[in-house]
């Protein structure tokens, strides 16, 4: 029972190849799209890293001096909280100072207990409705998304790419099958002039004329033996097997007949729509809003920064001596900073920088749209003269064959000859070799399309 189930299994003929396949084949293992992936990786890991920006942060100072005119022991430990709230940082800490401490310094100095101190610094003008932190979070964030339109793009391109090496994979065995029947063809009438010769109802000559053809066609059918196999090569880029390898498909794989063209594809191309869907245009437009950000960044810049802080303390323990006593006493203090460049010259770099970098991509921005308006065009006019050429050349077949048999029977019943028969014969294969090359181009067409449109 188990030899009979295996020798079933060995002897079952696989499945046609789907395109479905091939393309989650290639998605999901071609080496440049690894790559491509672990560029996300590194965004995040920028991202990341500009979030860092916001992280708290806790300094601790210790002093002491045991051996000095004035022996003393301080301590200062502060955490800093930045925030992407209109700038603003928060602080919280304690702070102790005793011994013998010069008068000069009394600052210096706490009750036993220490000092608690909790406050926040907002700046007004410079660094409030944007700073460098936010800036580089911005920019970093877009940077992300940069990195997953560039994987979209090169997912589309090497879908685009996959699909044109299926069909002509499957070309190629269409051309091989038709290549195969026109040797059948001129070997069954050998086998026939070979009995008739003999029995002199033929002369020699024209056995030898069918001869003549039957080498040409196994010619033929050797170079289209190899155009299969170089298909084959191509396709095995983008199928590949669980470790990654290239996997070239075999005959048995080989689909029998292209599928019939799917003519409502042109009905859903919208060239707006693709312009919104297309990864090139809108990572052209988030390296646009990189730069915006920058130059939005650098023109506050310009501004005077205007910093203002509220602290609150308060002293706990007792007081060592009764001059320290008002430091018990919670303190409320509010504070402001201007700091005022005079000549601004490096944010004013930055900006002309910054706004050149915007022209720069306004220009490609026009350029990639043009671009895709002409690869929509292009590939609804291709994919419209593939129909055309597929209805005339099923009707050149059509026509081609009727001429062929009746050819072959005229030739049956002596009325024509052997050259006529060849030549009808030619004209009907070359008919069949458009139409596959009609449906190739058509498929073909329709994969251009749908990259066009980003529609994978």
């Amino acid at each position: 029972m188990i030899a009979s189930l295996l020798a079933l299994a060995l002897t079952q003929t696989p499945d046609p190849l789907p395109l479905g396949e091939v393309l989650r084949s290639a998605d999901e293992l071609f080496p440049s799209l690894s790559a491509t992936r672990a560029e996300i990786d590194a965004a995040q890991g920028e991202q990341l890293s500009a979030e860092g920006g916001f992280d708290p942060n806790w300094r601790t100072r210790f002093w002491t001096s045991p051996v000095s005119g004035y022996p003393q022991t301080r301590l200062d430990s502060v955490i800093d909280v930045p925030t992407p709230l209109w700038g603003t940082s928060f602080f919280a800490g304690y702070r102790y100072g005793a011994g013998k401490i010069p008068d000069y310094y009394r600052e210096r100095e706490t009750l036993s207990g220490g000092e608690l101190r909790a406050g926040a610094v907002v700046p007004v003008l410079r660094n409030g409705p944007i700073d460098r932190r936010r800036a580089t979070l911005a920019r970093a964030e877009l940077g992300v998304q940069l990195a997953g339109l560039s994987l979209e793009q090169q997912r589309l391109e090497l879908a685009r790419l996959a699909s044109f090496r299926y069909w002509d994979w499957v070309a190629a065995g269409q051309r091989r099958e038709l290549a195969r029947a026109l040797l059948q063809l001129a070997k069954d009438r050998d086998d026939q002039l070979s009995a008739r010769a003999q029995a002199g109802e033929v002369p020699e000559f024209d056995r030898q004329d069918n001869q003549r053809a039957l080498a040409q066609r196994e010619a033929l059918l050797v170079q289209a033996q190899r155009g299969v196999e170089q298909a084959a090569f191509e396709l095995s880029l983008f199928l590949r097997d669980e470790t990654g390898q290239p996997l070239q498909p075999t005959d048995a794989r080989l689909p029998r007949s292209f599928p019939e063209p799917d003519r409502s594809l042109r009905e859903g191309a919208s060239l707006d729509e693709a312009l919104v869907r297309r990864p090139d245009v809108q990572r052209l437009l988030a390296q646009k809003k990189q730069q915006e950000v920058e130059l939005a960044f650098q023109k506050n810049q310009l501004l005077p920064a205007l910093d203002v802080g509220v602290t609150y303390t308060q002293d706990l323990g007792t007081t060592p001596r009764p001059e320290l006593e008002p430091l018990g006493k919670p303190e409320l203090e509010v504070s402001a900073v201007l700091d005022v460049p005079l000549l601004f010259r490096a944010p004013r770099g930055r900006i002309q920088s910054a706004r050149a970098g915007i022209t720069r991509l306004d220009a490609q921005l026009q350029l990639a749209r043009d671009r895709v308006a002409v690869d929509v065009r292009d590939a609804l006019s291709a994919l419209g003269a593939a129909e055309e050429r597929i209805t005339f050349t099923r009707r050149e077949v059509t026509v081609s064959v009727d001429l062929e048999r009746g050819e072959r029977t005229r030739f049956e019943l002596g009325d024509s000859t052997l050259l006529f028969v060849n030549l009808r014969e030619q004209a009907a294969a070359e008919a069949r070799a458009r139409e596959i090359d009609a449906l190739a181009d058509f498929h073909k067409a329709a994969a251009a399309l749908r990259a066009a449109l980003a529609m994978r």
